[in-house]
């Protein structure tokens, strides 16, 4: 059946007049017909990196595989791995966005899942398990009890890999606990304590209700998803993002049997353990000191230096 562009472009028109324009995710509706712009907009990049990452993870061929998209904003990316064969849920809390990503799932005659919820009620029992899941853009707006929720359920629904695409803390100023274990984060803020509900639900790009939130540091959200069961976690830099914010990363975070015993005495260090910053040694390694000592210092007086330090362990 050949598409009425005009048709579908007079339906887009409604559909920004009810529920304002699209803020990102620039998806080809048709021929000459785009969400945005048939520019590149910004965010083709992230979705370039996360398709790439899920067909490196999973296949060429993403049928049979169940991918969750949280807070899913205008779908581009669940849009795009139901494309290419994926038994997609994805899960927005606001109205307007969940409603523009049907409108572009329907003139796409792709089969998406839409839950309008909240993504905080994530449950296996209700949801269910999937080999992927995107938690692109949510993280840091969450407060502190809810973040540790959130990775904890990522985790339990999760059976293979999840993207995570978050804004991270680089001071590290706030310290908060899970349990027996210390993490770091800067607090953010999300709304004015005067502000309505109604407001809350306008600002598309901050939470739904909670007025503050938490970054993780990188070491720190590592950590945390190790605690979930996460037994490698990578992050990615190709395909380049080349205007991606300083304190923002995507990571990759697979699920795989743990090592066991090596072939060599076990390790001291819990594999989870990902310090919080390097040992002084190191830090010395690449400081401004040690630039000048270089210079200064004998290279005998050096390396009894390097060693004291801990950062004379070079192997090969």
């Amino acid at each position: 059946m050949t598409l009425d562009v005009e048709a579908v472009r007079w339906e887009k028109d409604a559909i920004e007049v009810r529920y304002g324009p699209w803020t990102a995710h620039n998806i080809r509706l048709a021929d000459g017909l785009y969400t945005m712009s048939a520019q590149a907009t910004g965010d083709e990049v992230k979705l370039r990196r996360v398709t790439q990452v899920a067909l490196d993870v999973l296949g060429e061929s993403l049928a049979g595989y169940r991918v969750l998209d949280l807070a899913c904003l205008g779908a581009s990316s669940a849009l795009e791995l139901a494309h290419r064969g994926a038994e997609v849920v994805a899960i927005e809390g606001r109205e307007a966005n969940i409603e523009k990503a049907r409108f572009a799932a329907r003139i796409l005659n792709l089969d998406v899942d839409f839950q309008l919820g909240d993504v905080r009620d994530l449950d296996r029992g209700h949801h269910g398990e999937f080999d992927l899941v995107l938690a692109l853009g949510i993280l840091y707006h969450l407060d502190d009890a809810d973040l540790f929720s959130m990775v904890e359920r990522i985790g339990g629904v999760c059976r293979r890999a999840a993207i995570i695409d978050t804004g991270v803390g680089t001071a590290g100023s706030e310290q908060l606990k899970r349990g027996d274990d210390e993490y770091r984060g800067v607090r953010l803020v999300e709304h004015t304590p005067e502000s309505t509900e109604a407001e809350r639900r306008a600002a598309v790009w901050s939470s739904l209700d909670n007025l503050t939130a938490v970054a993780l540091t990188r070491p720190s959200l590592e950590r945390l998803l190790a605690r979930q069961g996460f037994t490698t976690v990578f992050e990615c830099h190709v395909p380049a993002e080349p205007d991606k914010e300083v304190d923002r990363v995507t990571l990759l975070a697979l699920k795989g049997a743990a090592t066991g015993a090596l072939l060599a005495p076990d390790p001291a260090s819990d594999s989870a353990a990902v310090p919080e910053r390097p040992p002084l040694g190191r830090r010395l390694e690449v400081s401004d000191i040690t630039k000048i000592a270089r210079h200064a210092v004998p290279p005998p007086v050096r390396a009894r230096l390097r060693r004291l330090l801990g950062a004379e362990t070079r192997r090969h």
